[in-house]
């Protein structure tokens, strides 16, 4: 080795180059690094992906029911890992990660601690969006596609495993489209299978691929299985994280999109627009794609609502788009976020139970036993209804159905549309009346059947 590297530097010398002491070194050191193999694909990966990928601790506290029907409470260490998605300190990560956690203490990969805040979750695909403060641009993951990837393509996983930070596995994909049923209740489902060692503390990391592109989101671990991990398809996880900062977001922009083809890779062609109208915003037609934002580059629906994360309603925005070709500049004016989640709900509610709710806070169901995070108050029970059947009065308030709490409408609209919700018939309510837990079950009505109730109730009054 060493000889080699003297002939390459005397052959520079020959060739009239200046060489300082500092110059000689670096080339020694550069050369040789290349030259041993150290530096491999796996290594560059890693080194490109690890800044952005941060550790998380906290504690919770769970509750243990015995046989004998006694509860108690017990407080639990929790961590887990996430990754940088902006500049800003916003972070995705597992919903299981930080749901209930009070405190929830990030680490940068430079040793900087901050205290997260939950800014939304997705509790269907285990997916949460979580923000730290900074006064810095924060380094952002690559995301990848999960669309193309292939059984036995290498892969590495970073996390927080046992509480070891920043630790490091490669393996392979194992297999895709995996559905890993959670409990009797919830799946996981069309996950990423992988040999790399993933253990408790990975959960929320980065699935990588060969070139540090981050194309899963580490989720679960086989329980009593070796070597056999899952991770979230990140072309999945784009689209989820894309929703909940939308959600967040203060303004709505009524952009929707189409699913590109095979033949057209691009991620952000137009299917409608629904937002205010100007002069400009008229002429955005079917099939443009969307290339830049204020001029930044866009290439994915999570990077378009992170670009409108801070624009406010009735703030116009510049577009620039493409259409057969051609280069198009739009602007559109940002709208009042709808409300139309709750209002599809509301009506869901009436018609499959018959109820009328509003959501209340956590203090209106406390001191019952459980940490109920706030509950929907029963405002009106329909006649004929599977509610009326049930018993249920006005001023119950419902605080979970199934295994999920129902703190607010749109934890309600979730349940609705969960398959699990939808093929399990007979589903558990959880109550709280006058300060007592109840337990009962209703069926939903399908549309018909509420269709044929109203005009029942309707012909008998």
């Amino acid at each position: 080795m060493k000889s080699r590297v003297t002939k390459n530097l005397l052959s520079l010398a020959r060739s009239g180059s200046l060489l300082t002491a500092a110059g000689i070194a670096a080339f020694s050191a550069n050369y040789c690094q290349a030259d041993s193999g150290k530096n491999t694909p796996i290594v560059q990966a890693i080194q490109k992906a690890e800044s952005a990928v941060v550790n998380i601790q906290g504690n919770k506290t769970i509750t243990n029911s015995s046989a004998t029907g006694q509860s108690s409470r017990q407080e639990v260490n929790g961590m887990g890992t996430g990754v940088i998605i902006d500049r800003r300190g916003y972070i995705v990560t597992n919903y299981h990660v930080v749901d209930d956690v009070a405190r929830i203490e990030v680490t940068l990969a430079d040793g900087t601690t901050a205290i997260a805040k939950l800014i939304n979750y997705d509790p269907e695909t285990d997916l949460a969006l979580i923000k730290i403060p900074t006064k810095r641009d924060l380094p952002v993951i690559a995301i990848g596609k999960s669309d193309t990837l292939m059984r036995g393509e290498t892969v590495i996983a970073i996390g927080n495993p046992f509480g070891y930070q920043n630790s490091v596995t490669v393996g392979i994909i194992s297999a895709l489209h995996r559905d890993i049923p959670v409990n009797g209740s919830q799946q996981y489902n069309d996950l990423i299978q992988t040999n790399a060692d993933i253990n408790p503390g990975n959960s929320g990391g980065p699935l990588l691929n060969i070139d540090g592109e981050v194309i899963g989101i580490n989720v679960a671990v086989r329980v009593g299985a070796q070597g056999i991990g899952f991770a979230i398809p990140m072309d999945t996880a784009v689209e989820v994280m894309a929703d909940l900062v939308a959600d967040h977001r203060e303004a709505s922009h009524g952009l929707s999109f189409s699913k590109s083809s095979d033949a057209d890779q691009s991620q952000l062609i137009v299917r409608e627009y629904r937002g205010a109208e100007s002069n400009s915003s008229r002429d955005i037609r079917n099939g443009d794609r969307i290339a830049t934002i204020e001029g930044q580059s866009v290439s994915n629906r999570l990077e378009l609502e992170l670009a409108m994360l801070d624009v406010r309603s009735g703030q116009a925005i510049e577009l620039g788009m493409e259409r057969n070709g051609t280069k198009l500049v739009h602007s559109i004016i940002l709208s009042t976020a709808s409300t139309k989640v709750e209002s599809d709900v509301s009506k869901t509610a009436w018609e499959q139970l018959g109820l009328q709710l509003s959501a209340v806070p956590a203090s209106s169901v406390a001191g019952v036993g459980e940490d109920y995070k706030g509950g929907l108050r029963i405002e009106k029970v329909r006649s004929g209804s599977p509610a009326q059947r049930a018993n249920l009065v006005p001023g119950d308030i419902i605080v979970g159905v199934m295994d999920w709490q129902t703190p607010k409408m749109e934890s309600l609209a979730w349940i609705l549309s969960n398959s699990s919700f939808r093929t399990a018939g007979s589903s558990k309510y959880y109550l709280v009346r006058k300060r007592t837990r109840m337990t009962v079950a209703m069926t939903p009505e399908t549309s018909s059947q509420s269709a044929v109730s109203r005009n029942t109730s309707r012909d008998v009054r």
